[in-house]
């Protein structure tokens, strides 16, 4: 069984002490130990988008916020660029296709993580969240009631924890 860990958004805007710190780092550590194949989206910022001219939001254009933090560079991680919510671009599209189960780590639990797991769940692609390897800004309420409609959007059972991954990759072996 082939498997991807999909890393999101480990980028330095994203990065909160108390709120996405801990997640981002767990999920460098989950890296370290992830036997399948391994790619880093990242969020930039199109000045012709809607975050700029609709939500009137205009960070994540300069590398002050879109460049990696300094954890996860070292892993030397394929990296794609996205300007949308979903990590299922065109370009990224074909690459999901390969495998047989993705696995999503990274940040907003409530924005890129489940909008990118609903989407790969819609390509008919296998899809878990590690919930203790995502993280949101919005609040803990937030990323608890998004992990809970994550389980009922794309099934019971698509919950899994960093350590219980890297057990059932390891009996596979």
């Amino acid at each position: 069984m082939r498997s991807l860990l999909l890393v999101i958004d480990l980028q330095k805007g994203w990065r909160h002490k108390t709120a996405t710190e801990a997640a981002m780092l767990k999920t460098v550590e989950l890296c370290k130990e992830f036997s399948g194949d391994i790619i880093h989206c990242c969020f930039k910022n199109d000045p012709a988008s809607l975050f700029h001219t609709q939500l009137k939001w205009y960070r994540f254009t300069e590398p002050e916020d879109t460049d990696q933090i300094p954890e996860v560079i070292p892993l030397k991680l394929p990296q794609y660029w996205r300007t949308t919510y979903s990590c299922v671009t065109d370009e990224l599209l074909p690459v999901f296709q390969q495998y047989d189960h993705i696995y999503i780590a990274g940040v907003f639990t409530d924005i890129s993580v489940a909008a990118t797991a609903m989407d790969i769940f819609d390509h008919n692609i296998p899809v878990s969240v590690v919930t203790d390897c995502v993280a949101t800004l919005h609040g803990q309420s937030i990323h608890e009631n998004s992990l809970r409609s994550l389980d009922y959007a794309i099934g019971p059972g698509c919950l899994v924890t960093a350590t219980a991954l890297i057990k059932s990759h390891e009996s596979v072996l």
